[in-house]
């Protein structure tokens, strides 16, 4: 990320301010086979508020019932020891399209980090995240992509995500 400041659940960079809402582990634990495969995510514009370039994004994943460790990339919001909310610029990102075929494309990418080196474990936590972001710079992309990265193991999960044009 670009000259970051952090203050308090509040990211300041040359291309986005991006701001933790509500952060929430829910108590009760899911078996792994019952995890979706990759996170659910929704990306709305913020109600009463009239800059074109914000979005809140709402996030349901999980985290695994397990010690965790440093991560490495602690370069965005803190949501818990270990946990970060991390913006990693605009990408490519392929996307499968209606007619079965990948297409790249421009994906604004924010990644949900922690590090667990117990390998298969078999409860996790569903975790709630809410976070608003503006667009600060004139990089627009075509979708947003919200990552559920294990930085240990090969399995990182992710859904790509396009806000709906309410224009009509």
């Amino acid at each position: 990320m670009d000259n970051t400041t952090i203050n308090e659940g509040i990211i300041e960079s040359k291309s986005i301010t991006m701001k933790l809402i509500n952060y929430t582990q829910l108590e009760q634990k899911i078996d792994a086979d019952k995890m979706a495969d990759g996170p659910s995510v929704n990306i709305s514009s913020p109600e009463n508020q009239g800059n074109d370039d914000s979005y809140t994004v709402t996030v349901l994943t999980y985290l695994p019932d397990a010690q965790l460790s440093q991560v490495e990339n602690t370069s965005g919001i803190k949501l818990d020891d270990n946990v970060y909310l991390n913006y990693n610029g605009v990408n490519p990102v392929k996307i499968l399209g209606k007619d079965n075929k990948y297409t790249t494309v421009q994906g604004r990418e924010f990644r949900f980090d922690y590090r667990c080196d117990v390998k298969n474990v078999e409860k996790y936590f569903l975790c709630y995240l809410q976070f608003a972001y503006t667009i600060k710079d004139s990089q627009y992309a075509d979708v947003i992509w919200v990552r559920d990265e294990n930085e240990d193991p090969e399995t990182d999960r992710g859904t790509v995500t396009v806000p709906a044009d309410t224009d009509d």
